[in-house]
């Protein structure tokens, strides 16, 4: 490669560039270090001062790329080497002092000094230098042409060395990024060989006091056994003691009475007259003392049989009664349950809604949002947008009838003091509510969940009436919603029967239990409706743990999902009409809930109970064979794993 100087037409004025490897393994990107020309020396301190102009943007970017020590390093290096900047200051001010003229200083700047990039090819680092020869020769001239040339605008080279300068730092970044990825990577993998030891860990502790309550288990039983054959041992001897005694008893007997008849032998001789009735009167004795012995031997065995008869009989009617006690709390508690919420619906019925039926005027201004109501609960779809909006708007009409409108931190309870015209409201948006259950969520079970979040929601926004006025009504139309079904009490009508199971006049049981379904559906998905989906909705600060206790009451808490599930299936639960088509209805709506919660393991055996002793067992009868078919295909579902999201669970 040639590198011609600027106005020279002598061929002497061209040099060959030195041409040098920096070592084996790699080319060194930088011009010789012992050129043989005053051009090769220009481009050495152009290229060295460029160095200095290849520093990073700032340091902390070079204190991200880890290369803080090594950066100073180089940046020392760039400041010990003078710029081209600072060479063509020199070699102006050098000039002026030569005595150049102006003109003639403005007409040679105007020609460029050729300056040579370093060019690597296939490892190799070129330089060049320009002859000096001929500037010795062509003396004065070419010596300030050379001069001018140092002082050229910055060339192809410099802005080469600049881009390359960048694009080195770009890739410095990029690596960085990489390691910063690398070692994101290697500790991620660390938390998880940590949560991995974790569990094992756990699971550890757990295999350990299984085993130890297994071993508590087995020493338990041992123990009862030992018990039982000590006191079978204590019996044994005791039965033994007294027959000996009574043989005892009877030898000894036997032995006065033939000392006695030894006795009156002897005197027979001596008393011959007196002997008819000595012997009698012995005789007599003898059968006496013989009968009062064997009366008292049977009587006190008769008595120790009659005792432990006894025992033996108290010990198992004590048992009974327990077990008696046991299913009777557990029936009671159902039966006091649904008491309660009755009673809660006849004073709401006496202390609300017959008084504000007898106020005409109130009743008139109250129909307006009723009507309100009814018409955004049968409007309202599966969108975030349209439950907020109808939650809004429903929490606004009921806000109307309070002094201030309720909070998550001032909610309205139901009391005494409750204005009439809101419970009021409260007991219609109920029945709405109960209505559209009853319809729309009976024929499609998905209609149930923007209905369940809107009742949630209303209670989130301080309208805890609403939890107690609403439950008090499902009751009444349906205490499976407990579950609980009342027996028919002695003397009582049939159509009051009736009306307490919540079964119409004349309806038939399959629509009896499909109307029970709807509202138990809608009461499933009040129950499993995640609250935290719903308080970004409310204005109003988030309610706290404390809060959420008086908003939400228990029985609208998940917990009574578990409680409903274990009622319905004791007796005499399982053998009634709708508890096949309701255990349905709980599986659809709770079951992906109640195995994230209560785990797979604990739901498996829930599963196997119903499956074995319900189904297989007879014991849950359904109103037709196509509902035990309907709940033997769920779970069969749920003991592949097949846990299925319901269709309406998360928003549209």
């Amino acid at each position: 490669m040639r590198f011609a100087v600027e106005d020279s037409s002598d061929d002497d004025d061209v040099r060959s560039l030195d041409y040098s490897i920096s070592s084996d393994d790699s080319v060194a990107g930088s011009p010789s270090r012992n050129p043989r020309s005053s051009l090769g020396r220009n481009i050495l301190a152009a290229y060295d001062s460029s160095d200095a102009d290849s520093d990073f943007a700032s340091e902390d970017e070079v204190e991200a790329l880890g290369l803080g020590d090594e950066w100073d390093v180089v940046k020392e290096r760039a400041r010990e080497k003078p710029s081209w900047r600072d060479t063509k200051e020199k070699l102006s001010s050098g000039k002026a002092g030569a005595g150049v003229n102006a003109d003639a200083s403005s007409k040679e700047k105007g020609k460029a000094k050729m300056t040579t990039p370093l060019i690597p090819w296939n490892g190799l680092t070129f330089s060049s230098s320009a002859s000096a020869s001929r500037s010795k020769r062509s003396g004065l001239s070419n010596s300030v042409r050379a001069e001018e040339l140092q002082v050229e605008e910055p060339s192809e080279y410099d802005r080469w060395i600049k881009k390359s300068d960048q694009q080195v730092w770009r890739e410095g970044q990029k690596q960085a990024q990489e390691r910063r990825g690398e070692l994101r990577v290697i500790a991620s993998n660390a938390r998880a060989r940590v949560r991995s030891a974790e569990d094992q860990r756990l699971a550890k502790e757990a295999e350990d006091l299984r085993m130890m309550l297994e071993g508590m288990a087995i020493k338990h039983d041992h123990e009862e056994e030992e018990i039982a054959r000590r006191f079978a041992e204590r019996e044994k001897k005791l039965w033994a003691d007294i027959d000996a005694a009574i043989k005892e008893v009877e030898k000894k007997e036997a032995e006065l009475v033939a000392a006695a008849q030894a006795a009156a032998r002897r005197k027979k001789a001596d008393e011959e007259a007196r002997a008819i009735a000595a012997q009698r009167v012995a005789e007599a004795q003898k059968a006496e003392t013989e009968k009062r012995a064997r009366e008292q031997a049977e009587a006190e065995q008769k008595n120790r049989e009659i005792a432990e008869a006894e025992q033996k009989r108290q010990a198992a009617l004590k048992e009974e009664e327990e077990v008696r006690e046991r299913q009777d709390a557990k029936k009671d508690r159902a039966r006091s349950e649904w008491g309660t919420w009755v009673e809660k619906q006849r004073w709401m019925k006496k202390e609300v809604i017959e008084i504000v039926k007898a106020d005409r005027a109130m009743k008139t201004g109250l129909r307006p949002g009723m009507r309100l109501m009814t018409r955004g609960l049968g409007q309202v779809v599966n969108t975030q947008e349209t439950v907020t909006r109808v939650t809004n708007d429903i929490h606004n009409i009921l806000s109307q009838q309070l002094p201030s409108p309720p909070s998550p931190s001032s909610p309205t309870s139901l009391n005494e003091a409750t204005p009439k015209a809101y419970a009021y409201l409260l007991s219609h948006l109920s029945k709405a509510l109960i209505k559209q259950a009853e319809s729309e969520v009976n024929a499609k079970p998905d209609a149930a969940f923007p209905l369940a979040r809107i009742i949630v929601g209303l209670l989130l926004r301080g309208h805890a009436a609403l939890g107690e006025v609403l439950f008090a009504r499902f009751v009444k139309k349906c205490p499976w919603a407990i579950p609980y079904y009342p027996k028919r009490q002695p003397n009582q009508p049939r159509e009051e029967f009736e009306k307490s199971t919540g079964r119409g006049s004349d309806e038939s049981v399959a629509d009896y239990i499909s109307r029970m379904a709807g509202i138990c559906t809608l009461y499933f998905a009040v129950l499993q409706t995640p609250i935290a989906s719903l308080i970004p909705t409310i204005s109003a600060p988030p309610p706290g743990k404390a809060e959420l206790e008086i908003l939400i009451q228990p029985i609208w808490r998940f917990p009574s999902s578990w409680t409903w599930l274990s009622l319905a299936l004791k007796d005499p639960m399982p053998g009634l009409p709708p508890t096949a088509h309701l255990v349905s209805a709980w599986i659809e709506i709770i079951a992906h809930e109640a195995v994230r919660v209560f785990g797979r393991g604990q739901m498996g055996k829930v599963w196997d109970a119903i499956e074995g002793e319900g189904l297989a067992g007879g014991l849950i009868k359904g109103d037709s064979e196509a509902a035990r078919q309907r709940l033997g295909s769920l779970l069969e579902k749920l003991r592949k794993g097949q846990v299925e999201v319901p269709q309406g669970r998360v928003w549209e």
